[in-house]
């Protein structure tokens, strides 16, 4: 079984997701659904996609949706990225992106074994999407494997949300990740296992005087699908850890500048691409979409966790809410961007 495999060609668009969500549940309500499930394998129900693609049911809740925290206290709290206006504007002058990335928290359901030998590995691939208008550089990834300690030893509990963080750029050498003419394209998988020997030679969690790193990252710049296959070869010899898929990803198409956005779509209105913008995101599984357009949460970076705004902070700390987040499993990532101009021969002088 193959855990990680990027396919770079078979890209899944918001709108189309979130059309086939609909499809699925559609069919799922319907009255001869019962009847047709019994003749059929489980997760054998096939929904077509572009091309000669297709997902199943199973692919779809849980492929990965891009999210944008709201920088107001107005309006949705929470975004489906195709409803984000960016603020990064992007220029014939700076039409290229400089992007980081910081993991703030891994928010695992309370509906998710976890005990001490519970570890997770993270894939994150992102990279210029081939209908970027940059004409002078080759298409390249940066790509992002992390390993996740699910249990907290010292604690003899699960992980906190907070204590599964990363900064991305220190793993990439403190470089930002580069995305030519705005336009980029994203994966991001994770896969629940048990800990295999070789895994912690390959993850290195740091020790310290206050206890261990839950998170260790390995970052690898401006790679070709060659390199990332390489990777994913390794990593796929988790299926002998008795693995369970968290997200199950497909490439995302993102606009990261306005420019990007206009470039793509010509202005059309009815051209819904997703976008994202300097601030907070969050990344879950399609089968939780309502759960987050529907909220109206605030996010606690000093607990990693998305909380409802109705919540006081006594009943916070004591735990003494109703979480709609409970038996939800996502993460919360920082986006830092500006908009820039890459020079492709500036070796030349």
């Amino acid at each position: 079984m193959k855990l990680f495999e990027f396919k770079e060609n078979e890209v899944i668009t918001p709108e189309l997701l979130l059309d086939d969500l609909k499809s699925i549940e559609s069919i799922i309500n319907s009255p001869d659904f019962a009847t047709y499930a019994l003749s059929q394998d489980r997760g054998a129900v096939n929904f077509a996609m572009s091309g000669d693609r297709s997902l199943n049911e199973n692919d779809l809740s849980n492929q990965f949706i891009a999210f944008q925290l709201s920088n107001k206290k107005d309006g949705p709290a929470i975004l489906e990225s195709s409803e984000v206006t960016s603020s990064i504007k992007g220029s014939t002058e700076e039409p290229d992106v400089l992007m980081n990335l910081e993991m703030q928290s891994f928010h695992i359901g309370k509906d998710v074994d976890v005990d001490k030998n519970t570890r997770a590995t993270m894939r994150i691939n992102i990279g210029k999407d081939e209908n970027s208008t940059d004409k002078y550089f080759d298409t390249a990834f940066w790509s992002i494997a992390a390993g996740l300690d699910l249990y907290n030893k010292a604690k003899q509990k699960p992980a906190d949300p907070k204590d599964l963080k990363a900064d991305f750029k220190q793993a990439f050498g403190n470089r930002p990740i580069e995305i030519p003419g705005g336009l980029s394209k994203m994966t991001f998988e994770v896969v629940k296992h048990r800990e295999p020997k070789w895994w912690q030679r390959i993850f290195k969690f740091l020790q310290s005087d206050t206890g261990k790193s839950l998170t260790s990252t390995l970052g690898f710049p401006a790679i070709t699908n060659n390199a990332i296959s390489l990777l994913d070869e390794l990593l796929n010899k988790l299926d002998r850890s008795e693995p369970d898929i968290l997200f199950k990803s497909r490439p995302l198409r993102l606009a990261l500048s306005e420019k990007a956005k206009l470039d793509y779509t010509g202005g059309s209105e009815r051209i819904k691409i997703g976008s994202l913008t300097p601030g907070f995101c969050v990344l879950a599984r399609g089968k939780d979409f309502n759960t987050f357009i529907n909220s109206d949460a605030y996010y606690y970076p000093t607990y990693g966790k998305l909380v409802p705004s109705n919540v006081s902070n006594a009943d916070l700390v004591r735990g003494n809410y109703d979480d709609p987040f409970e038996n939800v499993t996502y993460s919360i990532f920082r986006i830092g961007m500006k908009s820039h101009k890459l020079d492709p021969a500036f070796n030349f002088g």
